[in-house]
């Protein structure tokens, strides 16, 4: 082989030599941006799972404590995760969401007066924000906006957030607040209001005591109410329907119709009919009809029908539509359109001034 083709045949394995290796470069650069891709995604990803648990703590902190007094101040502030800590509503959560990412959770007020928490996350230069959000999700937040995106029911939320944050959301910064972000079982009745979702606190159906007493209670309602103890409501209580009860002791009563055996109102009390052993009331007011052995009121007593089979005793003003009793003692004034009275007659009849239209048998 002459020196020539020997020449020619060396440059050209060096060729394909340095062919493959370019080959190989290029595959490596390409294999390594993949896995650099995939790492930011990653990290994105964990970014969103830290950022959803802190609202979730931040959640569990609102319901946990009481933030009335702080919320009457502030209508919305931004809690410290070290704060979050200290009210053992975290445990273990990282204290950075990422590299460049960054995250600040608060609570606000609902509107309703009800603590509700809410995070913001601000990606980053060159954030990846679909993994944010699918981070957020595996968290366990049921949804998360963009700010500078399609409204969402949780944009009107944006100028409060802005305000406790002290700064503009930049477009493409994602947050997220209780009302809509947290998920909720519609089909259970929570203990606590939950904030933007009042009807999850509330009962829909008939309250069963099942013979036992109820204590405590701040404010009762309901269609209709049967307790077979004693029932104490601190608060207002109002039944659309009937209320029965052994004995029942309330600030406020509403009712349409009330069978108790004892009644103690310290309030107002205002039915349609009741019917009770004892009826004691500061102010009574009654569209229809009220019956009882005995009546004492400290206040004022109305009424459209009004039957007492013992006594009835009222310290001030009294008007009825139709008054039917064996004794009747009023110290101040009684308006009557119709009065029957069986011991109206002799020494049982004292009045200091009668005036009367008609009177039959005088």
């Amino acid at each position: 082989m002459s020196a020539r083709r020997r020449m020619r045949c060396g440059a050209g394995a060096l060729a394909a030599v340095l062919g493959l290796a370019a080959l190989a470069a290029a595959w490596l650069a390409v294999h390594y941006a993949g896995e650099d891709a995939a790492r930011q995604r990653a990290l994105a990803r964990e970014a969103g799972r830290v950022f959803g648990a802190w609202v979730l703590a931040a959640h569990r902190a609102g319901q946990a404590r009481d933030f009335s007094g702080r919320l009457a101040a502030e209508r919305a502030f931004v809690l410290a995760p070290a704060a979050l800590r200290a009210m053992g509503a975290a445990a273990d959560l990282p204290a950075r969401a990422g590299r460049d990412a960054a995250f600040a959770v608060g609570l606000m007020d609902d509107g309703a007066g009800v603590a509700m928490a809410f995070g913001v996350l601000e990606p980053g230069r060159g954030g990846d924000v679909p993994s944010m959000r699918a981070g957020a999700a595996a968290a366990g937040l049921a949804r998360v906006a963009e700010a500078g995106a399609a409204a969402t029911p949780m944009a009107t939320h944006v100028p409060a957030l802005e305000r406790a944050l002290g700064r503009t959301l930049a477009p493409g910064t994602l947050y997220a607040t209780a009302d809509f972000g947290v998920r909720y079982r519609e089909g259970v009745l929570y203990r606590r209001a939950q904030p933007g979702r009042p009807w999850l606190n509330r009962m829909e159906t008939d309250l069963n005591a099942g013979g036992r007493a109820v204590a405590g209670a701040g404010a009762a309602a309901g269609r209709s109410a049967a307790v077979a103890g004693d029932a104490r409501v601190q608060g207002g209580g109002a039944v659309s329907g009937d209320a029965a009860a052994a004995r029942l002791e309330a600030d406020s009563l509403e009712a349409g119709a009330l069978d108790a055996a004892g009644l103690a109102v310290s309030g107002e009390l205002v039915v349609g009919r009741a019917s009770a052993g004892a009826v004691s009331a500061g102010s009574a007011a009654v569209s229809g009809k009220l019956e009882a052995g005995s009546l004492r009121t400290g206040g004022a007593l109305t009424a459209g029908t009004l039957a007492v089979a013992g006594a009835a005793a009222v310290a001030g003003p009294s008007s009825a539509g139709t008054l039917a009793g064996e004794t009747l003692a009023v110290a101040g004034t009684l308006r009557t359109q119709r009065a029957a009275l069986t011991g109206l007659y002799g020494p049982d009849a004292r009045f200091g001034q009668v005036t009367v239209t008609q009177c039959r048998g005088c």
